[in-house]
This record gives C-alpha cells, structure tokens and sequence, in this order.
C-alpha cells in the first residue's frame, strides 16, 4: 500500500494535525482527514522542503472550510 508520508514520525506530525483540525472545526476527524490528504498530496508536487507541509496544509484547508461554512 502507498503511503503520502514519508516516515512514520511525519505521519505522526500530520494525523496530529488532522485531529487538532477536526476538534477546532468541529467536524469528524474521518472527513478532515480526507480533505487534509488531498490538500496535502497537492502541496507535495512542488514542495522541496517538506517541513512546513503540516503548517501549509492546515491553513489551506481551514481557510476552505470557513468558505463552505459561510456558504
């Protein structure tokens, strides 16, 4: 099976994300989740430092969240 993660450390950084997300959002972590990796799997194409993926991903997919909330 492929992973998007690579190691389990970065996995760890990133499901840590994904369940902050969910409890401030209000929203299952299963649904963040999905968003998250599609958001994240986007901003891997180019990136060539991954350390701040976690951080772009999140404010990426919190700023479309709070649009569909608005909507």
């Amino acid at each position: 099976m492929r992973t998007i993660y690579a190691s389990d450390a970065e996995a760890a950084v990133h499901e840590a994300a994904i369940d902050a997300l969910a409890t401030e959002m209000r929203r299952p972590a299963a649904e963040i989740k999905v968003h998250y990796e599609r958001e994240l799997l986007r901003l891997q194409e180019g990136a060539r430092v991954r350390d701040f993926l976690s951080v772009c991903t999140q404010r990426h997919l919190r700023q479309a969240l709070r649009r569909t909330k608005q909507h």
